[in-house]
């Protein structure tokens, strides 16, 4: 049978040889036997073998009982857990073609053979013992890929396959040569232990910080000592979306790259220590960030923390957006064994209908969008899964079809209000612990029609966009030395949207906006998304006593934008309150990256998604923590997406719903 033990087999040299790699026709595909319950894995047993010799080994069944999945260790697959198991992260590559990589596999007759990837082959034949078997998991071994229904049953074990191993194997590739022969991946380990020792003595640490802290301090720097980090962190392994929940537990790894190996710990601590580096890791392209996000992502935070987002699912499907799948279902099914999904938020609200998700690649990738929309938007008072919607694209009002709502619903194409979480945009401004709450006291109510897959949802209609930015680019309001000078760009941007979307001229602290506050202060506000980042960063109350403190912040920065002579006499007095370092321009560019600042007709400062246009509907949904703007077509509408409106962003316009100045209205979206 395909997954009954047998002896291993040690395989010869010679061509006559069955399980010899230069006679691969001999032997036949391996058959699986069907895992026959849906408690049960299969782990490899790999044969020892020189490099040169063929691949060969044994599967085997394991039971998981409940308790291994509640981490305890009395299940069946103990006796397995203490001998100590491994299971390998690794990018697929091109599907296995030539025939020429292959693993034998007993099937307690003889042997069968399995064809694999370039990129497992060359893994097994790396990690292969030379005199002794080792336990291996490896997804396109251990699981039956032609068989959608075991894919799908299986894809809820691994997390617990990584979380409970002994050690985590991370084949990154083979090794590449640098223009004198020398091995990259060795220049590249040595170069992050090198920097690991520095950074944990006092002085050298001190020595290091003076000399690669400033631009001025990296001039005339040669690039040569930091291309083979640059290398590493390039590598495709490293934005590959299933490492999320393989690299992102507790159990120990190691990163093999082509004979070159480290611990991940070690790497991960370097790039911590990198993070303040920022004209370093720019100048020599470092990028330290995606291996700071996967490490122990499927780890428990303080929920009292900063990182208490990643209580929230949908922040966490957010987050993975820039990762790497070759189905696209997987940007679902690879995040279904994070604790987001199986416990409570930060709130200690739990989502039973999200609970219960499970991988089923029978479905579309849109298919699989829309269960996860509609999940969490019914099984939640949050509409955070609508916050989530970021479009590329978004036809104008003036193509919408006469009877949308009649038509055959196409379920391979996605409905306005459900992410594609294929595309990114920018960051999500409602992410969990954001204070706002335009939505007052009120709860989410919706119905979704899932034949027609139409959401009703009820909420407030507040105003039309009348003037757009363009959309604003990364950084349009960073701070350099020189900013003051004429022509310098983040003073093009803040002048030119100051003057162009809200009408005004010069920068002041009399000019009254909506709500009476300073009409700079809610520009400024509306551009950093009311600096909620440097509140939650800091763990501090969001009240009246720090927007008062980020006034300040907000002159300062604009007086070191323009210049003293450019603003009014309150706003130079203001902003020599504090000296502190700029945080206003950080929240600013995080906030305001690729979208688009606009005014309503009744003057409404808006920071909305880089698709929003004039004409479009600023309206407050029940529920949702931000406002939405809305595209009308015909009597239905388009989610544009969330947005910041200041002088809404408190509760004000369900005071207004209260005061009968607003009409509760139900939007029908598309």
């Amino acid at each position: 049978m395909g997954d009954q033990p047998e002896a291993a087999h040690v395989p010869s040299n010679d061509p006559a040889d069955p399980l010899n790699d230069q006679a691969p026709a001999r032997l036949q595909k391996y058959q699986y036997d069907p895992i026959g319950n849906s408690k049960s894995i299969r782990m490899m047993t790999l044969s020892p073998g020189r490099r040169d010799d063929p691949l060969n080994g044994k599967l085997e069944l394991f039971e998981i009982g409940p308790s291994l999945s509640s981490g305890g260790v009395d299940s069946p697959l103990a006796s397995k857990i203490s001998k100590g198991y491994e299971p390998l992260s690794y990018v697929w590559g091109p599907p296995p073609s030539n025939g020429n990589h292959q693993i034998a596999i007993s099937t307690g007759k003889g042997y069968g053979s399995l064809q694999l990837t370039a990129s497992l082959y060359a893994a097994l034949k790396r990690l292969r013992y030379t005199d002794r078997e080792r336990c291996l998991w490896a997804d396109q071994i251990c699981i039956n890929q032609e068989d959608p229904a075991e894919r799908s049953e299986q894809v809820q074990f691994m997390n617990m396959i990584y979380k409970y191993a002994d050690h985590v194997l991370v084949w990154l590739g083979q090794d590449e040569k640098d223009p004198s022969g020398e091995s990259v991946a060795e220049s590249a380990f040595n170069l992050v232990r090198m920097l690991d020792e520095k950074f944990q003595d006092e002085e050298k640490r001190k020595k290091f910080h003076a000399e690669n802290f400033t631009e001025k301090a990296l001039e005339g720097q040669s690039r040569n000592l930091w291309v083979p980090l640059d290398r590493l962190t390039d590598l495709p392994w490293f934005t590959r979306g299933w490492i999320v929940q393989e690299i992102g537990t507790d159990a120990p790894a190691t990163l093999f790259w082509g004979e070159a190996e480290i611990d991940w710990i070690v790497l991960h601590r370097v790039c911590e220590q990198l993070t303040d580096y920022h004209y370093l890791r720019k100048k020599f392209d470092i990028r330290t960030s995606q291996i700071k996000y996967v490490f122990r992502r499927f780890v428990e935070p303080p929920k009292d923390s900063y990182h208490a987002n990643r209580f929230d699912f949908i922040y966490e499907f957010h987050r993975a957006r820039g990762l790497n799948v070759t189905n696209q279902c997987d940007r679902v099914f690879a995040m279904l064994g994070h604790y987001s999904v199986s416990g409570p938020n930060f709130e200690g609200k739990l989502n039973e209908k999200l609970r219960d998700m499970k991988a089923d690649y029978t479905k579309t990738p849109a298919e699989a969008y829309i269960d996860v929309a509609e999940r969490a938007l019914t099984g939640d008072t949050s509409l955070i899964a609508l916050a989530a919607v970021q479009h590329p694209f978004l036809p104008p009002s003036v193509e919408a079809p006469q009877q949308p709502n009649d038509q055959v619903v196409d379920r391979n194409k996605l409905p306005s209000w459900v992410p594609d979480w294929g595309t990114y945009q920018s960051f999500i401004l409602s992410e969990p612990i954001n204070p706002h709450s335009a939505h007052g006291t009120t709860s989410s109510n919706l119905s979704i029609d899932k034949t027609k897959l139409i959401l009703s949802i009820h909420g407030v209609k507040i105003d039309i966009i009348e003037a757009c930015s363009k959309p604003l680019e990364a950084k349009s309001f960073h701070l350099k030395s020189s900013s003051h000078e004429p022509g310098h760009k983040p003073e093009h941007v803040i002048k030119s949207l100051w003057r162009e979307i809200c009408l005004k001229d010069d920068f002041n602290l009399e000019d009254r906006y909506l709500n009476r506050e300073p009409t700079f202060f809610a520009y400024m506000q509306t551009l950093a998304n009311g600096c909620v980042q440097i509140a939650t960063r800091d763990n501090r109350p969001y009240d009246e006593s720090f927007e008062t403190e980020c006034l300040v912040k907000e002159a300062m920065h604009i007086e070191k934008a323009l210049g003293p002579d450019a603003i009014a006499p309150s706003l130079r007095e203001m902003a020599k309150k504090i000296k502190t370092k700029d945080e206003w321009s950080r929240a600013a560019n995080g906030a305001s990256s690729n979208r688009i600042f606009a005014r309503t007709k009744k003057g409404y400062f808006v920071l909305g998604p880089n698709v929003m246009k004039q004409g479009d509907v600023v309206c407050v949904l029940f529920g949702g923590k931000m406002p939405f703007v809305l595209r009308p077509w015909e009597r239905y509408f388009l989610l544009v997406g969330e947005c910041y409106v200041h002088g809404l962003m408190k509760g004000e316009a369900i005071d207004l719903l209260e005061r009968k100045d607003l009409a509760e209205e139900v939007f029908h979206l598309v």
